[in-house]
């Protein structure tokens, strides 16, 4: 049974819409219970050469100051590392720049005052035609960059779906910014679809298919790896929530997995943290489940069993990244140490 963090008698004081007010004083406990079966994983030995020539390639576009700074306090380097191992470099660089890509759209270009409107169509352009039209956005230059890197390892046939899996997350914002808004915040249901959708994380597994021995461009994905890739999204994107939901809520942004979970069930917010663990952990057994499956079928290829394998891995390497990135605020020592035991992944 989950252990409640705090006794709840009823409405009173404890009802409180105050997240960060609320998480704080539980963080130890949701890290210690968010932490439990999960694998930690150490730095690659090329994260500081990644930082580096991310922060270069940054330099070298002409971003703005903001956009550069962002970029040196996200270590996308390190995140990269964590999640593609086994990656040559051919493959990390441009899994660094689209990670990169992702927290520059996160936290400069999508604003509630930059429409995504704005964004959509010279977006598809720049993927489609490998050339930034003139005048348009400064994240627009990066992205054709990416798009070179792609092309340039033997993923030509990967771009018309990275096309639409940005495109797609694009479009999940102009949700996200009516919410912001003031529109109705969504339904639990509703909420999880898009968080699958603006984790983002299918756009890397997408580029990651460049890395040798897994599925690659020109070879038909099939529809379980595209189960988990999915799962793996969501679970990403839950993780994120319960790591960073004080964050957003100190920033002013309405939209979180926590307030969702008290609209829709009309409970306080220590409790809602309660039942975000719940959801996660079910959702873990879920994936768990998915790539057992998966690498049970000996019908399958060899390299669907090995790509199952790699995705399953995303998820904890993501999950080390937010403990150790400053963006959240999870280092301090009040949080009790996390348990690694051993996964399906062990020893691969």
């Amino acid at each position: 049974m989950l252990e409640m963090p705090l006794p709840f008698p009823g409405p009173g004081p404890r009802t409180t819409s105050d997240i960060p007010g609320t998480f704080h004083p539980l963080k130890p406990w949701l890290l210690s219970h968010l932490g439990k079966g999960r694998e930690t994983y150490p730095a690659h030995p090329r994260t500081d050469q990644l930082e580096s020539a991310v922060l270069t390639w940054a330099a070298d576009l002409g971003m703005s100051k903001e956009h550069v700074r962002i970029t040196a306090e996200a270590t996308p380097g390190h995140l990269v590392g964590l999640f593609a191992p086994q990656a040559p470099w051919h493959v990390l660089f441009p899994l660094a720049k689209l990670q990169m890509i992702l927290f520059w759209l996160n936290t400069v270009d999508l604003g509630g005052d930059q429409p995504v409107g704005r964004l959509m169509e010279p977006v598809r352009e720049t993927l489609e035609s490998g050339h930034a039209p003139s005048g348009g956005p400064d994240i627009l230059r990066p992205i054709a960059s990416l798009r070179d890197d792609i092309v340039a390892a033997g993923g030509a046939e990967l771009i018309p779906g990275f096309t639409e899996l940005l495109l797609g997350f694009l479009h999940e914002y102009t949700f996200r910014q009516a919410w912001e808004s003031g529109e109705p915040l969504p339904s639990l249901d509703q909420y999880l679809k898009h968080r699958t959708r603006t984790a983002g994380i299918v756009l890397g597994m997408w580029v990651q298919r460049l890395q040798p021995g897994l599925v690659g461009p020109g070879e038909r994905l099939p529809g379980p790896l595209l189960q988990l890739m999915k799962q793996g999204s969501l679970l990403v994107g839950l993780d994120n929530d319960l790591h960073s939901c004080h964050v957003a809520a100190e920033s002013g942004e309405r939209l979180s997995l926590i307030g969702v979970i008290c609209q829709e069930y009309g409970i306080p917010v220590d409790m809602a943290f309660s039942c975000a663990l719940t959801l996660n952990a079910v959702m873990r057994f879920e994936n768990a489940n998915t790539v057992e499956s998966i690498c049970a079928d000996t019908s399958l290829p060899e390299a669907v069993r090995r790509h199952a394998r790699a995705i399953y891995y995303w998820v904890d390497s993501v999950y080390t990244w937010s403990l150790e990135t400053p963006r959240y605020g999870l280092g301090s020592t009040d949080a009790q140490e996390l348990v690694s035991p051993s996964c399906l992944l062990a020893g691969e």
